[in-house]
This record gives C-alpha cells, sequence and structure tokens, in this order.
C-alpha cells in the first residue's frame, strides 16, 4: 500500500496526477471527472458477491434449527411477532423498535417460526460480510487485503452465530459496517465534493438507523463526523468556505441520525393506546384517551426510562463479563445447551451425539493479532498522518471501550463498564478485519505470503472445529468440553 494511497487525505489521484488538497485559486474546490474513480473496479464486486454467497452458504444450512427460541430470542422474536400483529411492541421495551420492526417482517411473511424469526438476521449477516469488502476495496485498493479482511468476518464466530438468531447485534452489525463502508467511500475520493455529500448524507441515514437498533452503535456517530468533517474541511482553500461546508456537514451527520431516531418511534405514537409504554400511562380508572402532546411526553418519558434501566442494570448471568475478556475469548457465551430430542432426525440412531450446543465465541488467536494489528494502526495512523487507518482504530474504539470503561463523576475519571455479552461485538468484527488486513497488507517480501498462508490455515482449521457449536449441530458431550460450561 503506497503513501498516497495510506493518506488520501494529502493527495488524490487525478488522471495520472496528484493535486494537493486545498490548492487553487479560488474558493471552489478542485474540479474531478464527474464519475471517474467512483465506482469499484470490477474484481472488487466479484469479491464482495463471492463473499456474500459464501456467508449465505454457510449460515442458512440449519437455520430452523434448533427450533426453539434461543438465548435473547425469547425476548426480540417475541417482540417482533407483537409488531407484526399489533404495530407495536406490548410488553417491556429497554430498547429501540427498529430492530424488532425488522424481524417483525421477517415474521410477517413466513411467521412466527424459526425460519421467519431468523431470515432477516441471516440477511443481515450476509449484508456485514459484503460491506466488510466494500469497506476494505475503497480503503485499500488492494485485492489481497480485500479478501483477508472479508474472510475474517465470514469465518468469524460471533458474526456468524449473530447472523444466524434473532438479536439485535447482527442488525445493528449490518447498519454500522455499510455506514463504514459509506465513510470509506468518501476517504477513497476526498476531493469529490459532491459524492461526499452524498455519502454524508448516507452515512448519517445508516447510523440513525443502528442507533434505532441499539444505543451501542450512538458513539460512531461522533466518529464519523470527525472524519468527514475533516474532509470537508480541508476541501475548500478559502477559510470562510471552509468553515460553511464544515458546519454543513457537521449539521448533516449530526442532526439525521436524530430524525431516524425519532421516525423509527412514529408507529408507537400512532399505536399508543396498544403499547406497553401507553398502559403504564393508562389507568382502567381514568379516561385513557391520549392526545398528541402526551404520546410525545410519554415517549420521551420512555426514553429516559430505558436509561435508567441500563444504568442500573447488573446482569446475574454467568456469561456477562467485561469486555476485556473479548481480546482472548475467555468467556464465549453459551447460547444454547440442550439435548438432542430424540424426534429430531439428525439425533434418532443409537450411536449419534446427543448434545446440541451453540456457543457465541471467534477464533482466540484472530482478536488477540487484530488487538495487537489496533495498537499498530493506533501508532501508524499518527506517523503516516493517515486518516485512513486513523478511522479503522477510531471505529473499533468506539465499538469497544464503553463496553470496558464507563465515565464517571467521581475522583476517578472512569470506571468499569457493564459487563456484557460476547455476542454484543458482532459490530465490532469488520474493524477488527479491516486492521488484520492493514497489518498484514504492510508487511513485506516472501514473509507476507508465509504469514498469510498461515492465517489463512488458521481461519479454516477454527471455522471447521467450531462450526458444529456455531450452529447448534448433534454433538457428543466431551466435544470441546471445557471451552464453555453448560448453557440455560
Amino acid at each position: 500500500m503506497s503513501d498516497v494511497m495510506d493518506d488520501p487525505s494529502v493527495l488524490e489521484p487525478v488522471g495520472g496526477a496528484t493535486t494537493p488538497l486545498g490548492s487553487g485559486p479560488t474558493s471552489e474546490p478542485p474540479t474531478l471527472p464527474p464519475r471517474a474513480g467512483r465506482r469499484l473496479a470490477r474484481p472488487m464486486w466479484w469479491i464482495a458477491a463471492g463473499a456474500g454467497v459464501a456467508a449465505l452458504a454457510t449460515r442458512l444450512p440449519l437455520l430452523t434449527h434448533p427450533r426453539v427460541l434461543v438465548f435473547d430470542e425469547v425476548f426480540y422474536a417475541t417482540q417482533g411477532w407483537e409488531i407484526s400483529r399489533t404495530g407495536v411492541e406490548q410488553g417491556l421495551t429497554v430498547h429501540p423498535p427498529l430492530a424488532k420492526w425488522l424481524l417483525a417482517l421477517g415474521i410477517k411473511v413466513f411467521g412466527f417460526t424459526p425460519l421467519g424469526w431468523r431470515i432477516v438476521p441471516l440477511l443481515a449477516g450476509v449484508l456485514v460480510v459484503v460491506a466488510t469488502v466494500i469497506a476494505a476495496a475503497r480503503l485499500f485498493d488492494q485485492r489481497g487485503a480485500t479478501v483477508l479482511a472479508g474472510a475474517v468476518v465470514l469465518t468469524d464466530g460471533i458474526a456468524f452465530t449473530t447472523g444466524r438468531l434473532a438479536l439485535l447485534d447482527g442488525i445493528v452489525a449490518a447498519f454500522t459496517t455499510s455506514a463504514l463502508a459509506v465513510v470509506a467511500t468518501t476517504l477513497s475520493r476526498p476531493l469529490d465534493v459532491p459524492l461526499r455529500r452524498r455519502c454524508e448524507v448516507a452515512a448519517a441515514l445508516l447510523l440513525g438507523a443502528a442507533v434505532a437498533c441499539k444505543w451501542s452503535a450512538m458513539p460512531l456517530v461522533p466518529v464519523a463526523a470527525l472524519v468527514i468533517g475533516v474532509l470537508a474541511w480541508r476541501a475548500f482553500p478559502d477559510r470562510r468556505m471552509r468553515r460553511l461546508e464544515l458546519l454543513r456537514s457537521l449539521a448533516t451527520v449530526l442532526i439525521l441520525p436524530v430524525s431516524v431516531y425519532g421516525l423509527a418511534y412514529v408507529p408507537t405514537i400512532i399505536n399508543f393506546d396498544e403499547s406497553a409504554i401507553g398502559r403504564d400511562w393508562c389507568s382502567p380508572s381514568v379516561d385513557c384517551t391520549a392526545g398528541l402532546p402526551t404520546r410525545l411526553r410519554e415517549t420521551v418519558a420512555n426514553q429516559r426510562s430505558m436509561w435508567r434501566f441500563h444504568e442500573s442494570l447488573v446482569p446475574m448471568n454467568r456469561y456477562a463479563k467485561n469486555a476485556s475478556s473479548w481480546v482472548f475469548q475467555t468467556e464465549p457465551v453459551g447460547l444454547l445447551s440442550s439435548p438432542c430430542p430424540s424426534a429430531d432426525p439428525t439425533c434418532s440412531s443409537d450411536d449419534s451425539p446427543s448434545v446440541r450446543r451453540i456457543i457465541g465465541m471467534s477464533n482466540p488467536a484472530v482478536w488477540a493479532l487484530a488487538t495487537i494489528a489496533l495498537g499498530f494502526l493506533l501508532l501508524s495512523s499518527l506517523s503516516r498522518q493517515s486518516l485512513r487507518r486513523a478511522l479503522i482504530w477510531m471505529w473499533a474504539a468506539a465499538l469497544w471501550l464503553p463496553w470496558i470503561v464507563r465515565p464517571r463523576l467521581g475522583w476517578l475519571p472512569f470506571e468499569s463498564a457493564r459487563p456484557g455479552y460476547t455476542f454484543y461485538a458482532a459490530p465490532l468484527v469488520p474493524a477488527l478485519a479491516l486492521a488484520l488486513a492493514v497489518a498484514w497488507g504492510d508487511i513485506r517480501g516472501r514473509k507476507r505470503y508465509i504469514i498469510g498462508a498461515a492465517f489463512a490455515a488458521l481461519l479454516v482449521v477454527g471455522f471447521a472445529v467450531l462450526y458444529p457449536v456455531w450452529t447448534g449441530l448433534p454433538t457428543s458431550s466431551s466435544y470441546l468440553n471445557g471451552l464453555v460450561s453448560p448453557g440455560r
């Protein structure tokens, strides 16, 4: 990867020449051919398509097994079913509604069946793989690094399991990874102002949708605003035009997500009387006709209730650990552990395996190496002044650090964050894949091919060994017995 490719905020290739950012005698941005370089090369599209097909081919089999609600599917699939019937969640709501609306679409088409509540997560998981490949292609423009980034997400156990179960995090990952690909597109052509402005809108809408699924995506909004703001500031040589462009860009990236979040609650406001919010407000002894001001006020009050819920929540499940354990995957979540039912045709023979397990974990070596790669990216982005490299580690930090530490008001600036589950890291996996791809791309000579082959073998072996406990295939009770204690 060349220095120019590493740092598009300094130079932009235009027709074989390079144009310094901010050059030119007028306040107009440098002119570029309107469509030159905007489209990915055809080989990159083939890589993205191949990765998507591979994701679908490996995750679709046995999607409807087990034919029971697994872990938090109990909550989210059920709420999706409620939305499909009444247009609103009727039980306790502790997360925004958009992801559950998407689950409701699958349930509406296929019924309240395993296929109905898992089809949307499956498609979201495929989108995560494809969007990672597109982001890598935009950032690196190097086939080997692009293939590696896609392969990591394709074979990662957390991306795999959240791409098959009705959990919120896989859907969040689809929106956040798509937003990452859009921001990467702006970095690939920093002088293309019309393209950047369209990408600003797209990234803001995608991040707003992610936050409307789960608040854990919220730290990505300032990261996107920072990167896009830097590009907006550097696009014009005139100081006044720079300020105006910066303000316009920041307004887009910061206001649109709020608008999308508000729109996600429109069905709740319309069906207020059917919702848990409306029932809590109403009492059998009073008139329960709620006007629009009341509906808006109570919906806003519900946001405060959700905040208090998460602030006071202390998970009692033994799999809930601080996110620092994600580095070595020492505390994977046992999403399912149950005897294989005799009625199941895959368990019918006397000598067949007798236990079904689904474990939310990745290849530990991948995460450990990716953590090292993130540190390398931090240092190299500073030494090379590379905004592309900085985007990757900032994206990862925004998704990881809030699960490790959180600000506090006491004399110490931080305290340990609330414990979480490994599958919360689903939106983080693409950033780890990109970090590994950058680190591998910086290796020179024969070592690069040797290390690449060894790492590919590690991915294949890890995928083959862990595939049964990612998909819930029947296994013997002793298979990977020491990996995780029996699930709930």
